[in-house]
């Protein structure tokens, strides 16, 4: 005889719901072996990585340089369903905490964000040199946004997730409401609060991402947020490529600068001494309208 309609349902609902749960482990695994690495091994100086061929060769691959960092892609995170979109590794642009900038703090990152600006802004062609700068930079960044600075400040990091506990710092920039004037000179006619951004600094093998960009822009998210409707910078006149990025975002130059110190090496007896540089002084007015945050990922 035939089965009753309600068996035939519940029959092809289980049918249905297996290979639902086929279609889902088959997306993981593939989705899997795409992450997975081919294994290595290291024989002399040339790395030499298995191949998939049935005769399991091996062929030659060129030595990675160890002076330089490869530049990375965005990591992304394959998805078991193929309709879903992929999204990129999350980079998080939040404010820094009080234990990021706290000097015996186990969280602290003054040490790493010392290192990142000395490298992006200055350049030193020494490591004497850099040495002395990252302590200079060390102290100025506590004194700067540390709690002991009652002026309105804030500095944001980029920053991605790790194989530890503590994040990794791509990139940074820091904000402050200085009585300056429009050209960011502590002097002069046209002096009150103004926002002055600062400090923009982001890892030599994350650039070209949009860190930067994102950083900057989140700057300007906060000073509409402060009630101000403008944000002045200062950028070495030698710097082109920040200053291109600047105009891009629509910065305009408004003045120059020469009583900006730039560190130099202090001789044979060490140290670090000052030079005066010509720096470039910027202006971008923003609209009063509404905020919208950026998303986090880019």
């Amino acid at each position: 005889g035939a089965l009753p309609a309600s068996s035939l349902c519940h029959m092809h609902g289980r049918r249905w719901a297996v290979l639902m749960c086929a279609s889902l482990l088959s997306g993981y695994l593939i989705s899997t072996l795409a992450r997975s690495k081919p294994a290595s091994v290291q024989l002399g100086t040339l790395e030499k990585t298995r191949m998939s061929s049935p005769q399991g060769g091996y062929r030659p691959r060129r030595e990675l340089r160890t002076d330089t960092a490869p530049r990375r892609g965005l990591d992304c995170r394959s998805s078991v369903f193929p309709w879903q979109p992929v999204f990129p590794g999350r980079v998080k642009i939040e404010p820094a905490t009080r234990q990021q900038l706290q000097p015996l703090s186990a969280l602290s990152v003054l040490d790493d964000l010392a290192i990142l600006t000395t490298s992006a802004i200055f350049q030193p062609k020494s490591t004497r040199l850099a040495r002395e700068i990252q302590n200079y930079l060390y102290k100025k960044i506590i004194n700067r946004y540390g709690p002991s600075n009652a002026n309105q400040n804030v500095l944001f990091l980029a920053q991605e997730p790790s194989d530890d506990d503590r994040p990794r710092v791509l990139g940074c920039v820091g904000l402050e409401v200085l009585p300056v004037t429009i050209e960011g000179k502590p002097k002069g006619d046209d002096i009150k609060p103004r926002p002055l951004l600062e400090f923009l600094a982001v890892d030599e093998q994350d650039r070209g991402r949009g860190v930067g960009k994102s950083l900057i822009k989140r700057c300007e998210e906060q000073v509409k947020e402060w009630g101000y409707n403008e944000i002045i910078l200062q950028v070495a006149m030698d710097n082109n490529v920040a200053i291109g990025l600047y105009k891009k975002m629509g910065y305009t130059v408004v003045g120059e600068d020469n009583t900006i110190l730039q560190p130099k090496e202090g001789g044979i007896f060490g140290g670090m001494d000052f030079d005066r540089a010509v720096y470039l002084c910027m202006r971008k007015e923003l609209d009063a309208g509404p905020t919208f945050r950026l998303p986090k990922l880019f």
